[in-house]
């Protein structure tokens, strides 16, 4: 990303003559993993299709170590193919990973030059239980309708010329505090919850003795 703001400030032309055989193989196997990650999210599996994912970002970091693109600014061409190549393959695996992560696709989505929601935002509801209406219970949901508020799971062509905006850190470093803050502030919502179980259990065990 860093080079494709520096050096083009946007999405770069190329000619499919550009192409290496290895730049083909890799728009292949991120084109093909579509239907791999879809394919186990269908099927509820969910933890393989995240695995799955994360193997093609895998497969573009070593594409872009052994193109080193950072060596070949002098031509433009191949710099260009090498570029273009590993921001589709981005994008592919951005919108892959969108049900895991939704926040930080969007942050992609937007510095790819994409403009509007990628992916909606997930948020927690209390709903009450089906057989007990004095029951209530969180569920996550969103307003997820595919094509509409939820982008096709399709490859999405880069679009030559696209503004590309300089990159900023998406996971910024965690103080340890503030992750145990986190982990405390869980705790003490589980302990809450558990309780409550166990008050509801308890009353139902009172009826029946």
């Amino acid at each position: 990303a860093n080079l494709l703001n520096k050096d083009f400030g946007q999405i770069p032309h190329i000619d499919g003559d550009w192409l290496t055989e290895e730049d083909n193989a890799l728009l292949d196997r991120s084109l093909q993993a579509f239907d791999t990650v879809g394919s186990l999210i269908e099927h509820h599996r969910q933890k393989a299709a995240l695995v799955e994912a994360m193997a093609l970002v895998g497969d573009i970091n070593k594409y872009i170590s052994a193109q080193e693109p950072w060596k070949i600014k002098d031509d433009k061409n191949r710099l260009a193919a090498v570029l273009h190549t590993a921001a589709q393959a981005v994008l592919d695996a951005n919108t892959m990973l969108a049900p895991f992560l939704p926040h930080a696709s969007q942050r992609v989505w937007e510095t790819m030059g994409g403009k509007g929601t990628f992916s909606p935002m997930p948020r927690v509801e209390e709903v009450d239980d089906l057989d007990r209406s004095d029951f209530h219970y969180p569920i996550i949901t969103g307003d997820y309708r595919l094509g509409e508020t939820v982008h096709p799971w399709a490859r999405e062509p880069l679009r030559d010329g696209t503004p590309i905006d300089r990159p900023t850190p998406i996971f910024p470093r965690i103080p340890k505090e503030a992750v145990q803050e986190e982990l405390d502030s869980f705790q003490e919502q589980l302990d809450r919850r558990k309780a409550k179980e166990r008050a509801r259990f308890e009353a139902e065990q009172a009826k029946l003795g």
